[in-house]
């Protein structure tokens, strides 16, 4: 009977000793894995100026869907509220109408961003032109397209700048013809993309 009762104390002592040792090992990475590294995540602001006064919500879209792809969480976050960019970007464009990379650090650093991606839209439109060909009975339809828009962008991640003015013009047959608010969406992915060293779209 003490015998029994000896082994059963010794396991007892086993299993609190066992037990005790357990508490200590929380939190220390499974099957030897470091924990995440902790990280900032960077606000970043997107300003466009509607000067052509034709941009519309899925315009917006669009446009957003490309600075996300550069710039998206956990390292980036894409701020709604741009109170403080947009007195910003209109400051610098106060200063200079074509703001270099100084003018577009200062401007980000008084939004309080770590990356501003700014646009300026002049012209997003298209119109149809039929031709009127003497030697041809069957009229063509084209579609003439305009695509203006000047586009900034500064990370102060690396510092880096980049900035172009585009001014595309096309006349194409219809059906076949870019919608201007695509070609300004995919000229600024590949800016975008240009200046974080990935590759083009």
């Amino acid at each position: 009977m003490k015998k029994l009762f000896l082994l059963l104390a010794m396991l007892a002592v086993l299993c609190s000793g066992v037990a005790g040792d357990i508490s200590p090992l929380e939190g220390v990475p499974v099957l030897g894995m470091p924990k995440a590294e902790a990280f900032e995540t960077k606000p970043v602001n997107f300003v466009v100026i509607d000067r052509a006064r034709s941009v519309g919500k899925a315009d917006m879209r669009g446009w957003i869907q490309m600075v996300k792809m550069d710039y998206h969480v956990p390292y980036y976050r894409l701020m709604d509220d741009n109170t403080k960019a947009n007195a910003a970007v209109d400051e610098m464009f106060a200063k200079n109408p074509k703001p270099d990379k100084e003018a577009m650090k200062a401007a980000a650093e008084q939004a309080g961003c770590g990356a501003l991606v700014v646009m300026v839209v002049h012209r997003m439109d298209s119109y149809m032109v039929t031709s009127h060909s003497p030697f041809d009975h069957d009229m063509e339809t084209y579609v003439r397209t305009f695509a203006y828009a000047d586009m900034y962008a500064y990370n102060s991640d690396g510092n880096k700048f980049i900035r172009r003015f585009l001014r595309e013009t096309d006349l194409k047959p219809l059906g076949l013809a870019e919608e201007p608010s695509d070609t300004i969406k995919w000229t600024l992915g590949n800016l975008l993309n240009k200046m974080e060293g990935k590759p083009q779209i």
